[in-house]
């Protein structure tokens, strides 16, 4: 009867640890997944949340996401991913995003569904998206970017220009600070001022146009920029066509 008691005992002792080794081999292997499947669902999203711990940010991420969202499908985690898409250089989708907000609506997420309606041409909308992004992630340079980008091409100039006012500055205080290389900050401030050029000019500031062009350009004579499809277009208007590059 002792050694039943002490074999029960052991085996107790055991069980938490083979519950973590099953979990971290079921997380590891996709072959075991049609049985994970029939497990409870609270067994199942640990599965998941391991096997998003382990998806990387490779090549074959967006299989080991796709995977952890068939295995548990309200891993925040997951669809967070698949919708910032863009940081994987893979594009998000609009009900990706709207998913992962239902589970997590933070600024990355609001972002990501600005980022897809903006893909999309849905400007105004992306603009909304890029607004809430801002409300709770306040003074990021690049989320004003974005809904100042917007803004502009959904025909809002006004908002456009106190937004991107407020990415230039930021950015240059960034590009000025000792402890940054200034290279990124530096491209970013090239890109706030080109497109708040654009900004001035349909507001009726062409003065503040032509200053701010003149930053983003040192050495230009006559600097021009007009918005395009897909970007900001800067040239110096003094330079002839033919000797344009």
């Amino acid at each position: 009867m002792r050694r039943v008691l002490w074999g029960l005992l052991i085996f107790l002792l055991c069980l938490p640890l083979a519950f973590v080794l099953w979990v971290a081999a079921a997380a590891k292997y996709p072959a075991m997944d049609s049985f994970t499947m029939t497990l409870p669902a609270g067994v199942r999203a640990t599965v998941a949340e391991l096997t998003m711990r382990n998806a990387g940010y490779g090549k074959d991420s967006a299989k080991a996401i796709d995977r952890t969202i068939a295995i548990d499908p309200d891993n925040s985690d997951a669809w967070s991913r698949r919708c910032q898409g863009n940081f994987q250089k893979i594009k998000g989708d609009i009900a990706s995003c709207r998913k992962a907000i239902a589970l997590d609506p933070s600024a990355l997420n609001y972002n990501g569904l600005g980022l897809t309606q903006e893909n999309a041409k849905d400007f105004c909308a992306a603009e909304d998206s890029y607004t809430i992004a801002i409300r709770s992630l306040q003074n990021d340079p690049a989320l004003l970017r974005n809904m100042s980008r917007a803004a502009l091409r959904c025909g809002h100039a006004p908002s456009s220009v106190a937004g991107f006012e407020v990415a230039e500055d930021l950015d240059a205080k960034s590009a000025a600070s000792p402890d940054d290389d200034g290279d990124d900050a530096s491209s970013d401030l090239v890109i706030d001022r080109e497109y708040l050029t654009v900004a001035y000019d349909r507001t009726s500031q062409p003065a503040k146009a032509a200053a701010t062009c003149a930053k983003a350009h040192t050495g230009w004579k006559t600097c021009h920029c007009e918005l395009t499809d897909s970007a900001v277009k800067c040239f110096d208007a003094s330079v002839p066509p033919a000797s344009k590059k």
